[in-house]
């Protein structure tokens, strides 16, 4: 029986996961939704893979001791739980299952031989890790999509958010014969979240000043929101994603909003939060040298030039925006858009650690041929 590793990123713009074979990487990427799904559903969905041949088996749909949720787009439409205002951790193993559940699926396997990592914003980690650990590792069974899936959890591990990129970085030092015992500051900027960590001589944090803060991409949308709609306001959304010059919405007819007025302000406002928090963090260091390792969508992305501007002015550091990490990511798991390979790299990093670390055979980690060449599952994302 073959033994995988999964690595899942509890991210707020999307369940993402890194899953190695023993040979080849994958990736898999979802929306972060969760819903209860009453017995009456269930029912009916079973049902409706009977008479028409839908149901359960075409949407994701988890089973977890006789409770049941809809999972990612099925749980559109639906009273979902607000994975925005929760705990990471606590749909946590929920989602987790899924990602599980859905690299079962894909490679029409349903009993297991897995190690199980995933990651946690610091403060969830400190306080959560433990339980989650001990959920994961003591879930047998579970359905996904109607199938029972038997799991043998070997290795189980929860890692603060960031610690992937520490993992991926100590491995490439003792690769290239760098020492590997410096010390590191990760710098992450998501979609809800911004994080920092301090791994002194590349060990984990155990506290202050370590820790994460709600300063993600939503801050910049409320900021950019205010007095025009509600700040996760799909129309919102879809137009920065377009770069649109202005946006407007159908319960506001006759209505448009310029957004070239709009996101200047908005951006510099919401970079001087960010630079405000940076400040105070980087001001307790009592550290003469380091290597700033910069993750996230929103950093790469909006924050760039400021990040860098900022971080290059700080005495003693040495800023790494992890470009190599992030042609690994496109080579090995095939993401293109270098946004989305800064945001599949925590998860890169952890699973690539997992794979080495508790796998039978290393894989091809290094190889850009190995992923171009492999045999991908139906439907993984790229």
């Amino acid at each position: 029986m073959s033994k995988f590793q999964i690595f899942v990123d509890l991210g707020m713009s999307g369940t993402k996961a890194s899953f190695s074979d023993g040979v080849n990487f994958y990736h898999y990427l979802c929306p972060p939704k969760v819903a209860d799904l009453p017995p009456s559903e269930l029912h009916i969905l079973t049902e409706q893979g009977t008479q028409f041949g839908g149901g359960l088996e075409s949407g994701s749909y988890l089973q977890v001791e006789n409770n049941g949720y809809a999972l990612s787009d099925d749980a559109e439409g639906r009273s979902n739980k607000n994975t925005e205002m929760l705990r990471k951790s606590t749909l946590a193993k929920l989602r987790i299952l899924g990602a599980i559940g859905e690299l079962a699926h894909k490679f029409n396997t349903f009993h297991l031989n897995i190690d199980i990592g995933a990651a946690l914003p610091f403060d969830e980690y400190l306080s959560d890790q433990t339980d989650l650990m001990q959920q994961l590792a003591s879930t047998q069974s579970f359905r996904y999509r109607g199938r029972v899936i038997e799991l043998e959890p070997k290795a189980v591990k929860v890692l603060p958010e960031g610690a992937g990129l520490v993992q991926w970085r100590k491995m490439q030092a003792m690769q290239q014969g760098q020492a590997h015992q410096k010390s590191y500051i990760v710098a992450i900027v998501g979609h809800r979240d911004l994080t920092f960590l301090i791994f002194r001589q590349g060990k984990p944090p155990t506290g202050e000043p370590s820790g994460t803060v709600k300063l993600g991409f939503l801050e910049y949308l409320q900021s950019i929101a205010q007095g025009v709609c509600k700040p996760d306001n799909p129309y919102l959304y879809d137009a920065l994603l377009r770069n649109a010059e202005s946006v407007s919405f159908p319960d506001q007819p006759g209505k448009e909003y310029s957004l070239l007025e709009r996101q200047p302000k908005a951006e510099a406002y919401y970079w001087e939060q960010v630079r405000h928090h940076l400040s105070e963090k980087f001001a307790s260091l009592n550290i003469p040298h380091y290597e700033v390792l910069v993750g996230g969508g929103t950093a790469h992305t909006l924050l760039r030039n400021h990040l860098d501007s900022y971080l290059n002015g700080l005495p003693g550091a040495d800023v790494n925006w992890l470009s190599e990490m992030n042609q690994e990511v496109s080579s090995v798991l095939n993401v293109a858009e270098p946004a989305d390979q800064a945001r599949f790299a925590d998860c890169y990093g952890g699973a690539k650690w997992m794979a080495i670390k508790f796998g039978e055979s290393v894989p091809a980690a290094n190889s850009a041929s190995s992923s171009s060449n492999r045999k991908k599952p139906a439907g993984t994302s790229a």
